[in-house]
């Protein structure tokens, strides 16, 4: 069977819950679903250390074509490991405030771990691979700070 993959890059925000209800609309074959939604937090934390820097705003920038391509290899990538039956994948762009949703990522199939497994690799994938770079912007200030790549998010991709 086909996996129904939905991928969106957009301004625009969205309903989490509608998004779920988007991946169980009349899919009876699937017993499992699992999402992850991504918030823009207030604060950025350094990579080494406890300080953290106050974040007011987060811009997101992409390639236009380049990013629904990415964002559709890394679906088709879980799909060929797991066996799902719905993939939806949401990156938004834009100046993004404090609180609102940055990414959703969701996944049906027949059995719960393969569900929770596809949706960690895919936003594993996402933090590192997919074509989005982040400037934080802690008030009304003009020029904001480049979000540099994690570590973490890099070293997070060994286990797959």
């Amino acid at each position: 069977m086909a996996v129904d993959i939905s991928i969106s890059v957009q301004a625009e925000g969205f309903d989490p819950g509608a998004e779920y209800n988007c991946l169980r609309s009349e899919n009876y074959s699937d017993g499992a679903t699992a999402m992850f939604v991504g918030n823009v937090r207030d604060f950025s934390p350094e990579e080494h250390g406890d300080e953290h820097r106050p974040v007011a705003v987060l811009e997101l920038e992409h390639y236009p074509g380049m990013a629904e391509a990415a964002l559709t290899d890394i679906a088709r990538q879980a799909a060929e490991r797991w066996p799902l039956g719905r993939v939806r994948l949401i990156h938004r762009y834009g100046p993004l405030s404090a609180g609102e949703e940055i990414v959703f990522v969701g996944a049906t199939s027949a059995h719960r771990q393969a569900s929770l497994d596809a949706c960690t690799f895919m936003m594993d994938f996402l933090k590192s691979r997919a074509p989005f770079w982040k400037k934080e912007f802690a008030g009304k200030e003009s020029s904001g700070r480049w979000v540099q790549a994690r570590d973490a998010d890099e070293s997070a991709l060994d286990k797959w």
